[in-house]
């Protein structure tokens, strides 16, 4: 066992590698960026981009209207005051607000006085509170039948500008019970610090409900990001994994997944999604069975407790020679069947989820699956001795070396972080209670649109991450890393996919913007978010019926549909520019 003091040079090798990687990774920074600032309509993107980013994180600070939960804590809400409706970009009237009074009530309290204040408004508590407003002049007094009054039937009190005033005339006048007092109020809260005076209050106009458009645009692209980057992320990975293995495999697994793609492309996928959108419309939750969540982790356990075996207790691996039968031959394809079948409780008898589920406890849990990883790694050593004929000799001292924590920065890699990763998801799912694991507690209609999307967007990016993998499995450095004996797994993820991104990151940024909207184009239709919620999709659907008297309702959520698009697709096409060998010269 070697000291830490042994272990000083190979620290110092470590960091030095580690430096110049860095350096290389800014060297490469700098030159993609000379590249891309060539192309204008790369950096205009980009800005674009930047921008809607910028405005969704910091939507809290410059909205001037913000929903707030509902008492389940699961959606946001919108207060309706509709007040004013519809009106237009930096209209007067925002700074309006009709008051109805009870002159009934007042004559039977025997009071003169009223106090300005607000509708019915929700506080954090979810409970209603009114604000009390600072009347700066009167506009309009009608009765209950909407006949105009004279104003000055009703004063400002000098002392108190939120309190109104009621003449004796009107207060002795029974012939009226209620009336209707329009009066202009500090309604600094509404207004933009940053806008000039005349043009700092509703900026974009209200709709039919008297929400500020601009808060709800705002809050819209949070929605809307949310689903580009979160449709996106999964389905490049759901179709790297599937395209990596049709593209590496070959053969009829190959042409198995080829042909379940093309069963995705025979349906327009607009038309796929809205199907599956109908088919999730009763489920509230979604949710998987602990045993079941448990195996992705496990599975990648397995990958690293596998390669680790193979690197350091096995030596001298040698061809079999002799004449096998099909069942051994077949071995692997014969043993992988039966523990898929185990795994998803397909065999007769008690199999895995029964085994799992033998108690709720976290121990248990975790020394199941620390026991099947184990049970695996067993019987992949006695196939490697007694069928392969591979040598054990001296494996307790490769496995020591292999223990070597004198130089930590070995460990610094990409494959220590998935297997981290991995840990910690066993330990935190081992944990649940009861037998089923809430992915998604409030599973609403906008997690139903990225799960449509999810649904339907993977078969492009593995048939594209196919034919890079197609591509470049052939070249030379795959061939030598082949020739040594690096498992599947390495050759996959050390030399074939490092070399096979570049598509994926420039489909990846462009199917952002399609998926926002694909995702618009549903809610527009019905199919997405919930009538009254801050979706871009949404706003313009509801304005539909207003589009001829009031455009500018269509016309902002419109705009922020078609900017951030344009940036995506923008910064897109520079990142083909980057990625283009031609351009590296």
């Amino acid at each position: 066992m070697r000291s830490w003091e042994d272990g000083a040079e190979d620290r110092k090798e470590s960091l030095r590698r580690l430096g110049e990687a860095l350096s290389q990774r800014r060297s490469d920074l700098s030159r993609s960026w000379m590249i891309y600032r060539r192309s204008l309509l790369a950096v205009v993107g980009l800005f674009m981009v930047v921008s809607v980013v910028t405005v969704s994180w910091f939507a809290d600070d410059i909205a001037v209207e913000h929903p707030y939960r509902n008492l389940q804590d699961t959606e946001d809400l919108w207060s309706i005051d509709y007040e004013p409706r519809r009106a237009h970009p930096f209209s007067e009237e925002c700074d309006w607000h009709e008051q109805s009074i009870s002159l009934t009530k007042q004559r039977r309290e025997g009071s003169l006085y009223v106090i300005a204040e607000s509708d019915d408004k929700v506080g954090d508590d979810n409970r209603y509170y009114r604000d009390t407003l600072s009347v700066i002049r009167l506009i309009d007094l009608e009765d209950n039948s909407g006949y105009t009054l004279n104003k000055s039937l009703i004063t400002i009190d000098p002392s108190n500008s939120s309190v109104l005033v009621i003449s004796e005339e009107l207060y002795n006048n029974t012939s009226l019970t209620t009336i209707w007092l329009t009066y202009e109020f500090d309604n600094e809260a509404m207004h933009h610090w940053w806008m000039p005076d005349g043009y700092d209050v509703c900026i974009f106009g209200t709709n039919n409900q008297g929400q500020d458009m601009f808060s709800k645009v705002l809050y819209g692209s949070r929605v809307s990001l949310k689903i580009g980057f979160t449709v996106a992320l999964l389905t490049v990975t759901i179709g790297t994994i599937v395209g990596s293995v049709s593209g590496y495999f070959g053969g009829r697994i190959d042409e198995v997944i080829m042909r379940i793609c093309d069963i995705f492309f025979a349906v327009p996928g607009l038309i796929l999604a809205m199907a599956f959108v109908t088919a999730m419309s009763a489920m509230t939750s979604l949710t998987m069975p602990v045993w079941l969540g448990v195996l992705v982790p496990i599975l990648v356990l397995w990958w690293a407790t596998r390669s680790y075996l193979e690197s350091t207790v096995v030596i001298d691996e040698k061809a079999m020679d002799m004449v096998v039968s099909p069942l051994v031959k077949y071995r692997g394809l014969l043993i992988g069947t039966l523990a898929l079948l185990f795994f998803l409780g397909a065999l007769p008898g008690d199999a895995w989820p029964e085994f799992f589920g033998i108690s709720e406890s976290r121990a248990w849990r975790l020394f199941s699956a620390i026991g099947i990883i184990a049970i695996l790694g067993a019987l992949l050593l006695a196939d490697k001795r007694f069928i392969e004929g591979s040598s054990f000799e001296d494996a307790s001292s490769r496995i020591g070396a292999s223990m070597d924590w004198t130089n930590p920065w070995r460990y610094l890699t990409a494959r220590t972080l998935v297997i981290s990763l991995a840990a910690v998801i066993l330990y935190h799912f081992s944990g649940s209670e009861g037998t089923e694991i809430v992915l998604i507690k409030d599973f609403d209609r906008l997690w139903k649109i990225q799960a449509a999307l999810i649904f339907t967007g993977w078969p492009g990016y593995a048939r594209l991450i196919r034919g890079q993998v197609l591509y470049v499995k052939e070249m030379n450095f795959v061939e030598a890393a082949r020739s040594v004996g690096a498992p599947s797994g390495r050759i996959m993820f050390r030399h074939i996919l490092p070399n096979a991104w570049a598509p994926l990151l420039v489909a990846f940024t462009l199917d952002i913007g399609g998926t926002i909207l694909s995702a618009s184009g549903l809610s527009f239709i019905g199919l997405g978010a919930a009538p009254g919620t801050a979706e871009w999709g949404i706003l313009v659907s509801e304005s539909r019926q207003f589009f001829l008297d009031d455009p500018h309702l269509m016309l902002f959520p419109g705009l922020a549909i078609a900017a951030t698009t344009l940036g995506f697709n923008l910064l897109g096409d520079g990142l083909r520019d980057v990625v283009d060998p031609k351009n590296r010269r």
